[in-house]
């Protein structure tokens, strides 16, 4: 049975990532659908705002307290109705009219975003191996691939249909979900296979889980979103106020942020296979702050472009060995270190948002972005902190 599992490691690390994408196309299709149901449904701006505070705080919240429920019962079908739930949500605004049923709804997206995740993430740590930066990649990278096509499909099926349209959002979930469902077997085979071999190393070696270490990753871990979130809201801005871009060009830079952090994600992992996971993580954050200040000095704009590709890369080359690095302080809570190192992690830089946008609205975007390398040296500090294995 084992040399079965390590031949199908691949393809199943592969479909961790599908799954992860058919997730997260969900719940990145709601910032593309506000315009749309501020036009059709009339909603105000402060409206709008709350519908993206239901697609993320419950999911983020709710994350860990699955990880632990997964991590007492293995629940592989979690992911299969996380996923469909979250379409399901997605899909439903188009056919509702009051604010708060599309609110419930949007809610409901993220719950079921929720479920995917901590068990997702503790599947694709069983099916990786000894592989696991590799792993965590493939499946951090369905992350990054979800909310590139997320906003392209809600736009595309909203402009063509109307806000019914996005019921297609349901076909590719329908499918991936089908697929889930169909190798349920196999996931607990997976699962017991490795829960076998974690109770035989448990006899011989006892491994702990060292939550003084988790909680030392978790520092940089916070502030990577904070600035995560920090440059995908100034960075468009930037090149619109101070380089003087239009706006095409300034929303062309989301693009060019996300495809970066896309590459950077799936080639972190095998980085942090090969080196370690502790000095690629240095590295992402050794470069942060010296990247943002190289930006706030350059004025040519091809110069300007490159450095951020650079700054995006290094912002996500240090997640996926960062999710598998809090899987390795917590061997026992695997699905709990997937809730928060993919969840509540996350949720930090959309709280801490507003507070640096009111420093732009008050000293100005250059002095935002200042103070956002000032957080990133912060981290740089905090990465030196973190904990062998």
């Amino acid at each position: 049975m084992n040399h079965g599992i390590k031949k199908d490691l691949p393809g199943y690390s592969y479909l961790m990532m599908a799954g992860h994408i058919c997730t997260d196309i969900s719940q990145a299709a709601v910032p593309a659908l506000l315009p749309f149901l501020v036009i059709d449904r009339g909603i105000d701006y402060a409206a709008a705002a709350g519908l993206m505070f239901a697609n993320s705080i419950l999911s983020s919240l709710v994350q860990p307290f699955l990880g632990m429920l997964s991590d007492r019962k293995t629940m592989p079908w979690l992911m299969s109705l996380g996923m469909l739930i979250s379409g399901l949500g997605i899909a439903l605004i188009g056919y509702l009219e009051s604010y708060w049923a599309i609110f419930v709804s949007v809610l409901f997206a993220g719950l079921g975003s929720a479920m995917f995740h901590p068990e997702g993430g503790r599947m694709a740590n069983r099916v990786a191996g000894e592989l696991k930066g590799r792993g965590m990649s493939i499946f951090a990278v369905g992350g990054n691939i979800g909310f590139v096509i997320g906003p392209i499909m809600a736009t595309a099926a909203v402009s063509a249909w109307g806000l019914k349209g996005m019921v297609v959002i349901l076909i590719p979930v329908l499918a991936m979900t089908g697929v889930f469902i169909s190798q349920q077997k196999h996931f607990i085979q997976y699962t017991s296979a490795s829960n076998v071999k974690d109770n035989s190393l448990e006899l011989v070696a006892g491994p702990k889980d060292n939550w003084p270490g988790f909680a030392k990753l978790c520092v940089p871990l916070f502030i990577r979103s904070i600035v995560a979130t920090g440059i995908q809201v100034f960075i468009p801005l930037y090149w619109v106020v101070i380089l003087m871009q239009t706006q095409k060009l300034s929303s062309m830079m989301v693009t060019v942020m996300a495809i970066s952090a896309t590459f950077a994600t799936l080639i972190g992992g095998r980085l942090a296979d090969r080196f370690g996971f502790r000095r690629v993580i240095y590295l992402a954050f050794g470069t942060l702050s010296p990247l943002i200040v190289l930006l706030l000095l350059i004025q040519n704009v091809s110069l300007a472009t490159l450095v951020v590709v650079i700054l995006s890369a290094a912002v996500y080359i240090g997640y996926s060995p960062s999710i598998a690095l809090g899987q390795k302080y917590l061997p026992n809570q695997l699905g709990l270190a997937s809730g928060i190192t993919l969840g509540l992690t996350v949720s930090i830089g959309g709280i801490c948002s507003p507070l640096l946008g009111k420093i732009g609205d008050v000293f100005g975007l250059t002095a935002a972005l200042y103070v956002l390398a000032g957080i990133a040296f912060i981290g740089f500090i905090g990465a030196f902190l973190i904990d062998e294995t």
